[in-house]
């Protein structure tokens, strides 16, 4: 087994892992505080309950963000209505910031088709953009550029926000992402949320490079160092390349450096390629939420009765998804071959004989010549 070595410390931080301000902390007012706050206890809430669906077969995979929250939080943050956000598997704080409904979370989880889940619920546009969630994520990088280097085409005062990964810094689409947001000064903020682990292999596998973000220096970019677990650190720096990107000064490359404390995702058993038993009891004790909390407590910002409302309500919001989520029609497994396969492949026309041989009770795994399958 790999054992990680825990990466530098020296990266900017404003609140320490006791809840104490080691510098001035951003300028927000009380009701921006608890938001922050209600979407930390909001994540955990609807990340738990969607761990305990995927256990009884309800949703297929889930990727938490447990330990984490602190990163995509603060950075979604530092955005502004119309702003976009490139995110993958492990960003919900961005999502539920920015009022995504839990239900679309949910369903996007249960196999069901956005176009199924569409026609059954009724939901409101969100303040900002969100990119389709993809899984191979230096491909984010990418997408991620064009689009905001297409905005500043069309004169739109607009910023986008790009997450990525540690291990997708050995993929050849960063690197080509980092190299046109550099030479074109393209208004986007990439930030690496590097949580020390690429599914099973440690950060040290995947880079000769002492910080990831030493890697913007090829590319012409700025860079910034930052405790992923620390939420106003996070923002302020988030907050910084956001004014930059839109006053026209291009992008900005930020590490979050923080860490996976589970799972990478539900089909995963860390268990075989770790043992961090030391490394996991140095992470809880950075918790960004309990260090968020602490702070919320010394300042007389949360009180036990807030907190105990605050989670009623939430739990309450969660439950109410769930049963809006159950309450979709399943999506029929064919129109895979019409929304999202071409169809029009051997390979693709065999795959769907093999299905219509199992929707009639029949072995698909055979050698046939069936309906819509010719040889």
């Amino acid at each position: 087994m790999w054992t990680e070595e825990r990466p530098p410390e020296d990266f900017y931080r404003i609140l320490d892992p006791n809840g104490e301000l080691q510098t001035d902390p951003p300028e927000l007012d009380e009701e921006e505080l608890l938001k922050l706050y209600r979407t930390f206890i909001a994540t955990r809430i609807l990340e738990e309950k969607m761990l305990n669906m995927q256990r009884s077969g309800e949703v297929s995979l889930v990727a938490r963000t447990l330990g984490e929250e602190a990163t995509p939080l603060g950075c979604a943050a530092a955005l502004q209505p119309d702003d976009w956000i490139f995110y993958t598997y492990r960003q919900t704080p961005a999502l539920l910031y920015w009022k995504l409904p839990m239900v679309e979370v949910i369903a996007s989880a249960t196999g069901r088709e956005p176009e199924t889940i569409a026609e059954q619920v009724d939901t409101e546009d969100t303040p900002v953009n969100f990119s389709p969630d993809y899984t191979p994520i230096g491909t984010n990088v990418v997408n991620g550029v064009g689009a905001a280097m297409t905005d500043a085409f069309n004169d739109r005062d607009t910023v986008t926000m790009v997450f990525t990964g540690d291990g997708s810094t050995s993929q050849g689409a960063f690197h080509d992402g980092m190299n046109f947001a550099g030479v074109f000064d393209v208004p986007a903020v990439i930030v690496c949320q590097n949580n020390q682990w690429a599914i099973s292999e440690p950060a040290h596998r995947q880079t000769g490079s002492e910080t990831f973000a030493q890697k913007a220096d090829a590319y012409g970019l700025p860079s910034a160092r930052v405790d992923g677990n620390d939420v106003f650190a996070v923002y302020e720096t988030a907050r910084t390349a956001v004014e930059r990107a839109r006053s026209g000064n291009g992008a900005t490359f930020i590490e979050c450096v923080t860490y996976r404390m589970g799972a990478h995702n539900t089909s995963d058993n860390p268990n075989r390629y770790r043992d961090d038993s030391e490394q996991r009891a140095y992470w809880e004790d950075r918790d960004p939420v309990d260090r968020y909390e602490t702070y919320l407590r010394d300042q007389g910002i949360l009180e036990d009765d807030t907190e105990a409302e605050l989670r009623d309500g939430i739990n309450d919001q969660v439950d109410d998804a769930v049963e809006r989520v159950r309450s979709i029609s399943t999506s029929e497994p064919e129109r895979m071959f019409d929304t999202i396969l071409h169809g029009e492949s051997w390979r693709e026309r065999h795959q769907r004989a093999e299905l219509h041989r199992e929707l009639n009770d029949m072995n698909p795994f055979v050698d046939f010549t069936g309906e819509g399958f010719d040889e």
